[in-house]
């Protein structure tokens, strides 16, 4: 915006209780909220970021407990992340990540058997674990080929592209290409740990893209919480917590936003929006969806997920540092980790944070159930993983998110497809939320690239190039 546009804007009569007026409104302080704030801002448009919680982050959140830093959601960054590491050198923390030895493991027979090498890449090499038969191990080379397949015909985030090839479950894939043995010891487990769902229903797609990005590089050593990226990008913009959006419409050029906080109801007046909530938020506070994008994003299930995280005396350093619990293990765990590896200065010296996370089922029961009740029997299932763990307890916490991530199920890649392909490119408003992708910290923050790309073509096309496209 020129010099004389913002005078004028500024001198404009504003409905009581407008309070600050701004260029672009970022509803939601999530990563991909941040994310389109932060781009737009660096492009010169002065933007606001409304967040109904009174923290930012989202599941990329975290806090302090008696010198233990707890991730309250998220605990990986991948090398395959690198939306979030070129976010995380654009924003001045170029030197944050290192890379971190990852032992992985899967729990057969009572035993937690470490897969070969590092990363979960090597689900698909494990020829020297005792996970596999040897039958299973020879097959597995007909799993490398069709990765390598799949990896050509699938183009970083081309929904596109995979919606046409998401035609087939993951469990008739195994069938038809591999052994029931690889499905229940590898892809089922696998898939149930990243996305803490039933993984039968789930497309092809979900387990080629999940193996091919964590086959690129193991995970990060990051510093100090896994909200450390959020934090910095909202020091950087201007955010308002503890602020919750009612209502989005499109008024004249522009947009207004109707919020709420404890000093009562607001309006914004902005050139332009991201809305950069799930899809049950944005069903409920953007009313002028057209009606196929509504039926697009009520299709999309979230899944829910209940997290425990243990603060340890001492490193259970003979426990991989993830294990994937398989659906016949009978138990509503999904996947544990050992969190302060990642980040080795989060804890006191010679102890240890750890993480489970229970699957969708198990969380949705559980939802409402008191944290006395649920963490007797959540310990004891963290302790087919980690025997021991109960005697090593200093504390543990529960954390409960009712929608968590995006349920996946064949159809799901051709739905996203028609949802990105729906967006007007002269729209002020941008979508940015996670049904637009794969569940996930970089896919959000990716999300928020995207969003914030479209919109400032169109406020440069009204309004002139501020920065020339910074």
């Amino acid at each position: 915006m020129r010099d004389a546009d913002r005078t004028r804007t500024k001198a404009e009569g504003e409905p009581a209780g407008t309070g600050r007026r701004t260029d672009v409104v970022v509803v939601g302080a999530g990563i991909s909220g941040l994310t389109a704030a932060f781009r737009l801002q660096r492009r010169g448009w002065d933007v606001t970021v409304l967040e109904a919680a009174d923290h930012v982050g989202g599941k990329m959140a975290s806090r302090v407990r008696d010198g233990y830093v707890l991730n309250r959601g998220a605990t990986m960054i991948p090398q395959a992340f690198t939306v979030l590491t070129q976010l995380a050198a654009d924003a001045g923390l170029a030197d944050s990540f290192k890379l971190a030895p990852l032992s992985f493991g899967i729990p057969r027979e009572g035993r937690v058997l470490p897969l070969g090498g590092d990363g979960i890449g090597a689900a698909v090499r494990g020829v020297r674990t005792d996970l596999l038969s040897w039958r299973s191990k020879l097959l597995l080379r007909r799993l490398l080929t069709d990765l390598l397949r799949w990896r050509r015909r699938l183009g970083h985030d081309d929904f596109e592209a995979a919606g046409r090839l998401d035609t087939e479950s993951v469990a008739s894939y195994a069938e038809r290409r591999l052994n029931q043995e690889i499905y229940e010891y590898v892809i089922d487990p696998l898939l149930r740990g990243i996305y803490l769902s039933e993984p039968s229903t789930m497309s092809v797609v979900d387990f080629f893209l999940t193996v091919g990005k964590f086959a690129e590089g193991g995970p990060m050593e990051y510093p100090n919480g896994i909200d450390f990226l959020a934090r910095r990008l909202a020091s950087l913009v201007h955010v308002r917590t503890d602020a919750t959006v009612s209502s989005i419409s499109h008024i004249g050029s522009g947009v207004r936003t109707v919020w709420q906080d404890a000093a009562g109801e607001h309006v914004i007046e902005s050139r332009g929006c991201v809305i950069a909530v799930d899809g049950p938020t944005v069903l409920r506070i953007y009313p002028e969806l057209t009606d196929r994008q509504r039926e697009l994003i009520e299709s999309i299930p979230y899944g829910s997920v209940l997290k425990g995280i243990f603060g340890l005396r001492r490193d259970p350093v003979h426990v991989p540092t993830m294990v994937a619990v398989p659906s016949g293990a009978g138990l509503g765990l999904g996947i544990t980790n050992v969190d302060s590896r990642a980040m080795p200065q989060s804890v006191p010296k010679g102890k240890a944070v750890v993480s489970g996370h229970w699957v969708d089922d198990y969380a949705k029961k559980a939802l409402g159930r008191p944290d006395g009740d649920l963490l007797p029997e959540m310990i004891r299932e963290m302790e087919t993983i980690i025997p021991g763990l109960s005697e090593d307890l200093e504390f543990a916490e529960i954390e409960r998110w009712e929608t968590a991530t995006n349920a996946r199920h064949v159809g799901f890649y051709r739905t996203v497809a028609e949802l990105r392909s729906s967006a007007d490119p002269d729209d002020v408003i941008r979508l940015a939320g996670d049904y637009l992708g794969i569940s996930g910290t970089n896919s959000s923050a990716e999300a928020g690239e995207r969003a914030a790309a479209a919109l400032a073509r169109r406020l440069e096309s009204l309004y002139g190039s501020l920065r020339g496209g910074v």
